[in-house]
């Protein structure tokens, strides 16, 4: 819901959508039940959620892999993955009572200004109010737009140590608030499968030639993410602008080689240069409250376009996890990494990605899984 402030700022409030009796409230009924009936129904409602869960799909059906920049010579293989927006998931986020989005948003007056260009080096850029909570900051490159740095890897603890693009160094980052971190692990274990598959594949890679340096030092940062549970352990909040704002065409670096975007609020539009089977170079994807998308930005320039505020959806809110690399200088130096090696790479998680899409098999969590996660992850 918005409301108007006195000062006329419009403010986004998220409503709860749930009620009492829902789904987790007949998933919860089913724990009082004892013996083999109770575990079969309770086997039967796991079967029944997993086929409600929004199921990930390619954004052109008909092109499931688009060839993007240049990585060793070649077209770079990478996939665009969408999933069918969930109101509920959306809501359960945006009311966490201990996050930064519950309630009236206070949205500070620079969102709404016609800011252009970069913040000078000496002025103040922590953001105002509850915002400050959560480490959210004026971007230094934006300074239309509020951004925080968390991690959403349980075992990392409150407070841990990952590169961060946008500061292009490792700094000490906090745990994202609990319902965020309960979404992305649960996202990460629906999907066991494939990202089992994908660190074979890699193991497979390193195995085949282990006395190149460089090939393996690719390899084993690669293989650490998955075994630390580090891919999407990076994210980056984003709040605003309240403005129409079309950002500059460009090109992410090593972290979004497996990238998770998800839009909690607002509108906005993506524009991709990755050529399509009809030899389309020009993609183009509106985003709007509960989009979620899965790709690798790496491989492919793109630019954002954030549609002005308006009475239906407010300021955009969006998160965007990334690979959260834990060693600066192999973070530095494997954003300029584009050889055969990191070719390979690259069709391995294409592939890998594809082929659990086109059996159905990658998806998002439900409401009751990603529930179930965060009761977990409190305990």
């Amino acid at each position: 819901m918005l409301t108007a402030s006195p000062g006329g700022r419009t403010r986004f409030r998220s409503t709860w959508l749930l009620a009492c009796g829902g789904l987790g409230g007949s998933l919860a009924a089913l724990a009082f039940l004892r013996g083999p009936r109770g575990v079969a129904l309770r086997a039967r409602a796991a079967r029944q959620d997993e086929v409600q869960a929004p199921v990930l799909q390619h954004f052109i059906a008909e092109s499931p892999l688009l060839r993007g920049t240049k990585v060793g010579g070649d077209d770079a293989p990478t996939v665009f993955l969408v999933a069918p927006p969930s109101e509920q998931l959306t809501t359960y986020v945006l009311e966490d009572p201990a996050g930064p989005f519950k309630g009236t948003l206070e949205w500070p007056e620079r969102l709404f200004d016609d800011v252009d260009g970069k913040n000078e080096p000496d002025v103040a850029d922590h953001a105002p109010g509850s915002w400050k909570k959560w480490s959210f900051q004026f971007s230094k490159r934006e300074p239309f737009m509020l951004k925080a740095d968390w991690h959403s890897v349980h075992g990392w603890g409150e407070k841990f140590d990952i590169f961060v693009p946008r500061k292009n160094a490792v700094v000490p980052v906090r745990q994202a608030p609990p319902r965020v971190l309960a979404l992305v692990e649960a996202f990460r274990k629906v999907n066991t499968a494939c990202w089992q598959q994908i660190t074979s594949g890699l193991q497979e890679l390193q195995e085949q030639k282990p006395d190149d340096i460089l090939r393996c030092r690719l390899l084993k940062m690669l293989i650490e993410e998955f075994q630390e549970r580090g891919f999407f352990g990076a994210i980056e909040a984003q709040a605003g602008p309240a403005r129409r704002k079309e950002m500059h065409w460009h090109r992410d670096g090593a972290t979004g080689l497996l990238h998770l975007g998800i839009t909690l609020s607002g509108r906005r539009r993506l524009q991709l240069r990755a050529r399509s089977d009809d030899d389309s170079w020009t993609q183009e994807l509106w985003m709007d409250a509960g989009h979620v998308y899965l790709s690798s930005p790496f491989l492919f320039e793109h630019s954002i376009t954030y549609a002005a505020e308006s009475s239906d959806s407010g300021p955009t809110l969006a998160l965007m996890c990334r690979f959260g690399f834990l060693d600066e200088e192999d973070a530095q130096w494997v954003n300029h990494f584009r050889g055969r090696d990191m070719l390979e790479v690259v069709e391995l998680i294409s592939g890998c990605l594809r082929n659990a899409t086109d059996a159905g098999k990658l998806r998002m969590p439900t409401l009751s899984e990603v529930s179930a996660m965060e009761k977990q992850l409190a305990t």
